[in-house]
């Protein structure tokens, strides 16, 4: 960004760096600027300076004569304008010129012409002159400060400037547009492309673009155009009017320029547009230069050749020679004499197409039986032939070289000829769109080369039902075996595809896993031709299966030893070679922490002397189990009791009561525990282990039968080593309520009562308790 300073100029004269244009604002009158600077030609007559606008500035004015002053600026010297100080006009391009004066207002003309509003600042010089031919022109350079690299600025705003010319009376017309178009040469219309992040424009007339300006530029703006040429048809001898206006647009910021060429204002000779490109001349063709009426009769012609150094090479020079007949080619000048001090001048170019790159070719197809005979496509020949130049196109082919020359009997079908003799020639016809044209001699050779087949294998799972190849994997395999380095290679199902180039596979293809080993055909070329078929054979190795339901074996926490894993390999290990991640290669390893364990499964195939290998890789998880932990708790009352155990630990475990190996459940309640001595059994389904522990319920016997036989002859409570604190009395009865004994929680009755045997009946007990309410029950005394 420039940096905007002010700065006071004590004189009208600004002299700057040798690199930089000068100016100077008060060296010439407006009058002189015109007559002598600008058109200084014997062929205008009558010019009159009638008009000047500028800035009010002190000691400074907005336009103004200027020199090149060593710098490279294109112009040697000249009328400069500007919407800004002419002193700011110079170089170096180190700020911004971005002037405004008191009063400076627009130029209704200019904003009629151009059909715009709300400019300001406008520089105007208006003069008339009467031509003495039918056209004039003259060279300027566009500049402004609205040029910005890189800034979408460039592609929306942009001051004007117009060279108004009408014949005295007439309407005005403006002639500072794009060459061919009516188009207004500005900022906006007149850039490169402009690339801003997501903003931006696309280029427009760039050809007339010459640069953006650094820092160190002849002119104090930020770009430029190329010289360009404003151009008019006039009539010889009448007066015309131009107003030369340029103004802001908008508001005053961001100034711009135009740079009028010294001596450029002048009648012009025109021969043309230049013969080149595609409007070049055959071999042996002739163009006769003329010279476009320009209204009055020349006192003399002269013709020149200019040669490549810059000097010029008289060819003729008469005062009748208004043609000259151009056989070879070159910059062709005229020089129009129209009396003392009164020329008018024009060149163009002359260009020959030249076919000196075109020479003879060789192409090469394969041929699989030796006998000279193939397909050729001769189409794909054709850049060959041309040496990829956009001028030049093979029209046709040619099976002689006088249909070629005469362009008969074109060979109907170039994409898929089939040659009828060893090693034939056929023509190609080679035009430009001038329809100049040259003959190519193509040779059709063949080529029988034989290669070993390659294989091109992948890898496919088991429940795979087709196998995708991409077949540009071969080429490594192909260059291999064949040597060549620079080829492309197309596939086909067959070698007679391959052959006459039908029907090519895509480069990824499906191939069914029962239809391997599959055999294609790849054809190789490279700029030459046809280098050979080559057979591609597609196979499949399947790879390791998996076995989806292994599991490892769980790891005890207590087994320091830890536990053997697979890899999970279904089939024969020996099949496979093994690498666990931490380098064993054994099929089974020995992990004594938990987590997953990774290894890679590699099923090794040798095919044709070559060894291919398909890997799977399977992660085994060992999960951690252990022998439980558990407590239990004894719910109920007599007759009614139950068992809850609560497991503690990582496993997975199973229940049991009173049966180690056998009914095992999942719940951990057992319901209507009797009365006496039990064990829990807790089982974890992991292989980790049984956890039991011994219990006592308590209860009492239904029954006794004190008969000294040693088998029940006593009755008491079950259990009371357990429940010893809580249980305070045992009361007995007998079934009329008469209270016979009271017994402690482990004492035993014997069935008598004051040492007298009771008879066998029912009798009744009470049992109380420290914590929990009396329970009544009865039992038999059997005799």
């Amino acid at each position: 960004m420039k940096k905007l300073f002010f700065a006071l100029f004590l004189c009208s004269t600004t002299l700057s760096f040798s690199q930089n244009i000068s100016v100077d604002a008060n060296l010439y009158t407006p009058q002189e600027l015109v007559e002598d600077i600008l058109i200084n030609s014997g062929c205008i007559d009558n010019v009159m300076v009638n008009g000047v606008v500028g800035g009010n500035f002190s000691n400074d004015e907005s336009y103004g004569y200027f020199e090149r002053n060593g710098s490279n600026f294109p112009f040697e010297n000249g009328i400069a304008m500007s919407t800004g100080r002419l002193s700011n006009v110079p170089g170096p391009n180190n700020n911004l010129s971005d002037d405004d004066a008191p009063g400076w207002g627009p130029d209704q003309d200019l904003e009629q012409v151009l059909g715009i509003s709300n400019t300001l600042n406008a520089t105007v010089i208006e003069f008339d002159f009467t031509p003495n031919a039918n056209t004039i022109q003259f060279r300027y350079i566009f500049a402004s400060e609205e040029y910005q690299v890189g800034d979408a600025n460039t592609c929306q705003y942009s001051d004007v400037f117009g060279f108004l010319i009408r014949p005295l009376g007439g309407s005005y017309q403006n002639i500072a547009v794009v060459p061919g178009t009516n188009t207004p040469v500005k900022v906006t219309t007149v850039h490169p492309e402009i690339v801003d992040g997501n903003d931006g424009c696309p280029a427009q007339n760039e050809q007339y673009f010459d640069s953006f300006n650094g820092s160190n530029h002849s002119i104090n703006f930020n770009g430029q155009t190329k010289p360009m040429v404003a151009q008019a048809n006039v009539t010889a001898g009448t007066t015309y009017h131009i107003k030369l206006v340029i103004a802001d647009d908008h508001n005053y910021r961001y100034d711009s320029a135009v740079f009028l060429e010294g001596n450029s204002f002048n009648i012009g000779a025109d021969l043309g547009e230049d013969v080149t490109g595609a409007d070049a001349l055959c071999d042996n063709e002739t163009y006769t230069l003329s010279v476009t009426d320009n209204g009055n009769t020349p006192d003399n012609y002269e013709w020149f050749l200019v040669n490549d150094n810059g000097s010029e090479t008289l060819l003729t020079s008469s005062s009748t020679e208004d043609e000259y007949e151009v056989t070879s080619a070159g910059t062709y000048k005229v020089v129009l004499t129209f009396g003392a001090n009164c020329t008018a001048e024009d060149t163009i170019v002359v260009d020959y197409v030249e076919f000196d790159s075109l020479f003879d070719r060789t192409i090469y197809e394969c041929d699989t039986d030796n006998d000279g005979l193939s397909f050729f496509n001769l189409n794909e020949a054709s850049q060959d032939i041309t040496t990829n130049n956009q001028a030049f196109t093979v029209t046709n082919y040619f099976l002689t070289d006088a249909e070629a020359q005469a362009n008969q009997n074109p060979i109907p079908d170039p994409d898929n000829f089939s040659n009828t003799v060893a090693n034939q020639t056929v023509f190609a016809r080679v035009e430009t769109a001038a329809d100049c044209f040259a003959i190519v001699e193509l040779t059709l050779e063949t080529s029988y080369t034989y290669y070993n087949p390659v294989n091109l294998v992948n890898c496919y799972a088991t429940a795979d039902t087709s196998i995708s190849f991409n077949l540009t994997n071969a080429e490594n395999l192909i260059e291999a075996e064949t040597g060549l380095i620079d080829f492309s290679v197309t596939y086909f199902e067959t070698e007679n595809d391959a052959l006459s180039n039908q029907n090519p596979l895509p480069n990824t293809i499906q191939v069914e896993t029962i239809e391997t080993p599959k055999t294609i055909y790849g054809k190789l070329q490279n700029p030459a031709g046809c280098q050979g078929i080559i057979e591609v054979v597609l196979r499949g190795i399947q790879e390791p299966e998996i076995d989806p339901n292994y599991q490892a074996p769980f790891l005890c926490l207590e087994n320091l030893d830890g536990v053997t894993i697979e890899s999970g390999v279904i089939d024969n290990p020996t099949n496979y070679t093994f690498l666990w991640e931490n380098g064993e290669t054994t099929p089974t390893i020995q992990a004594d922490s938990l987590g997953t364990y990774q290894v890679d499964i590699t099923k090794t195939e040798v095919i044709n002397g070559e060894t291919y290998e398909c890997t799977t890789t399977n992660s085994i998880t060992v999960n951690g189990s252990e022998k439980a932990q558990f407590s239990y708790e004894i719910q109920g009352s007599f007759d009614n009791y139950s068992v809850i155990i609560s497991a503690e630990g990582i496993g997975d475990y199973v229940y049991s009561l009173d049966d180690q190996f056998d009914n095992y459940q999942s719940s951990p309640i057992f319901y209507n525990v009797g009365a006496g001595e039990h064990r829990i059994y807790v089982k974890d389904l992991n292989g980790c282990g049984i956890s039991f522990e011994k219990i006592i319920v308590l209860g009492y016997p239904k029954f006794f039968t004190p008969n000294q036989d040693s088998i029940n002859d006593t009755w008491g409570l079950i259990g009371t080593e357990r429940f010893n604190r809580r249980v305070e009395n045992i009361y007995i009865f007998d079934r009329f309520g008469k209270l016979l004994t009271s017994i402690s929680h482990v004492g035993q009755w014997d069935g008598t009562y004051h040492g007298k045997q009771m008879p066998s009946n029912e009798y009744w007990f009470l049992v109380t308790f420290k914590d929990a309410p009396d329970f009544k029950g009865h039992f038999t005394l059997k005799r």
